[in-house]
């Protein structure tokens, strides 16, 4: 049960387990993205290591989301909202 209006989760536990998968996730995601981005979905540069990249990104996305929903997790687009409405600026380094 959230107890503050910028509080995202219900306890520290969901908010532990959210923190920590979402490390895992970005841990295995992030090459993938990189290179998909960098080649442009394989259609810049080595293509075929960009095209590779791109549907191993795309599928793990489809994985987690499918996951994510089926365990009643929250999305993450109303994650971002909730961090958004909260004032959070990723670009920030003040």
């Amino acid at each position: 049960m959230r107890t503050q209006p910028t509080q995202l989760f219900c306890t520290p536990e969901h908010r532990k387990d959210w923190n920590n998968r979402a490390a895992v996730r970005a841990r295995v995601l992030m090459p993938f993205a990189m290179v998909a981005r960098l080649t442009r979905n394989g259609t810049r540069g080595d293509k075929a290591t960009g095209r590779q990249a791109t549907q191993h990104h795309n599928t793990l996305l489809r994985r987690w989301t499918d996951e994510d929903k089926a365990e009643g997790r929250m999305p993450w687009v109303e994650y971002l909202q909730r961090r958004y409405a909260a004032g959070f600026d990723p670009l920030d380094r003040g």
